[in-house]
């Protein structure tokens, strides 16, 4: 009988709206046992007959505790009260208020959604990325620019999974706002380290966003209205077993961008619009059946005679079969595209432009759990790629221009994991994984031979050879380590470490400092190989006055191979020979992070303080291409210091006060340093790559909310929030750039936002 073990199982709702809470933590006091509640809410505790005292705990929401008998296999719904007068903007705390200092994981950022929607933000549009970029370790290019950076990793660097499929564009309206609608998102978490052996294909990090199943117990109405957009979402049962959850979000910011002062911006139009939509079908205890859609389109219009307009669509099955208490087993099917359309509609040249990425992807995973205290996951992947990189069409009966099309690339990646964590003591655990990825570049295809001894070019070219469909024109494959440690030197203090190595065979090709619409994908090759990155981080982390205070400070170093850099006046579009214009570099990126936060009171808030520095070197035989020498210099996301302050004071009658300071070192620049006379004519003489920086950036943005609730238990209600983003309007440079009038050279500044910006926000929940 001193060996029989009894199953617990606890499913854990939202007290109010009866809705499962994934990712809540339950916690055994006496054993310190526990367990994470699955994507329904459901914790499996498998543990020894007693009384048991069950601690039940989720962010934003009131800790429960309970109980238990535990004489017989048991099932109880235990129900979480919100939390209300304790709400901050951005929540990087887990389930447990103690999750920093009793995990193994490190340079995790996990995202409270109730929260973000009272951040003072631009247009008053609650947005993910936006709140992200608040957080140590995680930059933008700037305002207005699609993307985002972690530790000195590229934007394409970023592994994004919406419901686990990937995201290729992040961004609506050029940057200002993510692609996901905030209102049907449950999960936001952000991985800048070693992430686990589960995931691959990117080299910097890992964000995961997770779309909430509907809910089962009625039909419910949210969304809100901001200055540029409208949004709403309705979710609930279909049947008994079937659940609904749509969403859509249109924007609408014309009127807006006319009093920006940029003329690029003044001038310019823009629309976009996302749908989401989630089936859910639980038959049974055992299995869930989960089908997601997604979609989106955006179209801007710069001064001038070009119409840009690019899409995305996401569509994921998964099964979801618990085999035994401890034994699940997961199967996705999913495919995800991003198309992108150039239109020229100035009479006489009319064209369309196109490229594409399309990865269809089927993958496998088996996660077993062994008293809690150990853990095994092992999966397979296999992942079919197809890319155009540029094709173009006359358009109209009078066009002048001429069709010019790239063979589109194919490829494979296969790949296969085990990840295990171990809790050999209270106070010491480690997490160890092995990935193997293997990738093979397809054809139909033509790879030309370039004369040995001098640069490629389209004039070295001595030979070429011809591919076949489906015949494999160049592999690539290695091992990608993954470790983890965490030792608890003192009861609310901890030493954590981690390493891991990642590869990357997909590649954005963009020579600008941020995202933009003719920037496209490409797989490696024979002259394009993988990137690949090293990673070693140590953190320490402590709490503070019952875990009211955390502090952290986190110190990382990261190699990158095989990193693409570009020739001096590059031709990327519609380039047959494109690996002419590519140069290989090496890169390294190391920082480090200082973070504090106040969890509990009235004034919330937290500091955020990075050094980190991005370098990169092109070294090569030939003087000709060699950058700067084939010295390391700073990459074009270099920002060596960054401080985000941001601050909640929740006032009476439910009003609350926030704010948000943020400064950042400028990013670098490549300045004429002189000229010379060519024919008779001035040339400016560009001779150091990101030698100079533009101004430093620094704003102040500040809200007001206000939330009608009379109680915790009131079902319909609304939130208010009133913001001016950049409150002393200081003129952030996006760029600095160089132009001849009248026998000079002139400096000009362009910023995106040079004034204050006020906006109004309604959220509503019925």
């Amino acid at each position: 009988m001193a060996q029989q073990r009894l199953r617990l199982t606890i499913t854990v709702q939202d007290g109010v709206t009866k809705k499962p809470i994934p990712g809540a933590s339950v916690f055994i006091a006496e054993t310190k046992a526990g367990a994470k509640a699955d994507s329904l809410g459901n914790a499996l505790i498998n543990h020894a007959p007693g009384v048991l005292t069950v601690y039940v705990s989720a962010v934003g929401y009131i800790r429960g505790r309970e109980t238990i008998v535990l004489d017989f296999n048991k099932r109880i719904v235990y129900a979480l009260q919100p939390r209300s007068t304790d709400l901050e903007e951005v929540d990087v705390r887990a389930t447990r208020e103690d999750q920093n200092i009793r995990t193994v994981q490190m340079g995790q950022i996990q995202l409270s959604m109730p929260e973000l929607k009272r951040m003072p933000v631009v247009l008053g549009e609650p947005d993910i990325l936006k709140a992200l970029a608040l957080q140590a370790g995680v930059t933008t290019a700037g305002e207005g620019a699609g993307g985002f950076n972690v530790r000195g990793g590229r934007s394409d660097q970023n592994l994004v999974l919406v419901d686990g499929a990937p995201l290729f564009n992040t961004s609506h309206l050029l940057g200002f706002y993510t692609n996901i609608n905030p209102d049907l998102v449950q999960d936001v978490s952000l991985s800048k380290g070693a992430f686990s052996a589960q995931y691959g294909g990117r080299v910097s990090s890992l964000l995961l966003m997770s779309t909430r199943n509907g809910n089962k117990d009625g039909w419910r109405l949210s969304g809100g209205v901001s200055p540029v957009s409208v949004r709403a979402v309705v979710d609930g049962p279909i049947t008994r077993k079937l659940t609904l959850l749509a969403g859509g979000r249109i924007a609408f910011p014309n009127y807006l961008l006319q009093v920006f002062p940029s003329p690029s911006v003044k001038n310019s139009r823009a629309f976009f619009y996302d749908a989401n939509l989630k089936l859910t079908y639980t038959p049974d205890e055992r299995n869930t059946i989960a089908l997601s859609a997604y979609r989106s389109q955006d179209n801007f219009r710069f001064p001038g005679d070009t119409l840009y307009g690019w899409n995305s669509q996401v569509l994921t099955g998964r099964w979801s079969y618990l085999v035994q208490p401890n034994l699940q087993l997961n199967l996705t099917a999913l495919y995800s595209g991003y198309h992108l359309n150039v239109d020229g509609v100035k009479p006489g040249l009319t064209f369309r432009f196109a490229s594409y990425i399309e990865q269809r992807e089927g993958k496998a995973d088996l996660f077993y759990t062994l008293r809690q205290k150990y853990k095994v996951q092992v999966g397979a992947n296999g992942i079919l790629y197809q890319i155009q990189t540029g094709d173009v069409q006359p358009t109209g009966e009078n066009s002048s221009i001429n069709p010019q099309r790239i063979a589109p690339e194919h490829g494979r990646k296969l790949g296969a994991y085990v990840n295990t964590e171990w809790e050999l003591t209270p106070k010491i655990s480690f997490q160890a994984g092995l990935r193997y990825s293997a990738f093979a570049l397809l054809g139909a295809r033509t790879v030309y031979d370039y004369a040995p001894n001098g640069p490629r070019s389209p004039e070295t070219v001595i030979d070429s050879a011809r591919y076949g469909s489906g015949q494999a024109v160049q592999t690539y494959g290695g091992l990608e380590p993954r470790l983890a440690l965490r030792v608890q030197v003192a009861t609310h203090t901890a030493v954590k470490a981690s390493a891991g190595r990642t590869r990357q065979y997909v590649n954005l090709i963009s020579n600008t400092t941020a995202i933009t619409p003719l920037d496209f994908w490409k797989l490696s090759d024979r002259y394009v190989p993988p990137q690949i990155a090293d990673q070693v981080s140590l953190g320490v982390f402590q709490n503070l006055r019952d875990n009211a205070f955390e502090v952290s400070v986190e110190g990382y170093y990261k190699r990158l191979q095989n990193q693409i850099e570009y020739r001096y006046g590059a031709n990327l579009i519609l380039n047959p020979t494109l690996e002419t214009a590519l140069l290989q570099a090496a890169g390294r990126a190391y920082g480090v992070e200082f973070g504090v936060s106040s969890n509990k009171g009235r004034l919330t808030g937290q500091l955020n303080y990075t050094y980190a520095r991005s370098l990169v070197s092109v070294q090569t035989p030939y003087d000709e291409l060699r950058i700067n020498n084939g010295a390391y210099y700073p990459s074009y996301i270099d920002r060596p210091h960054t401080l985000n302050v941001q601050a909640r004071w929740a006032m009476s009658h439910n009003w609350s006060f926030s704010a948000n300071f943020v400064y950042y070192t400028g990013v670098p620049a490549t300045y004429p340093d002189g000229q010379y006379t060519y024919n008779g004519e001035p040339v400016q003489d560009y001779s150091r790559r990101n030698a100079d920086r533009i101004p430093d950036y620094h704003r102040l943005d500040v809200a007001f909310s206000k939330d009608t609730r009379f109680n915790k238990a009131q079902r319909r209600y609304g939130i208010w929030t009133l913001g001016v983003y950049n409150v002393y309007a200081h003129k952030n440079p996006y760029s600095i750039y160089f132009t001849r009038f009248n026998q000079r050279t002139e400096a000009y500044r362009l910023s995106v936002f040079g004034t204050l910006i006020p906006s109004i926000a309604y959220n509503f929940y019925f």
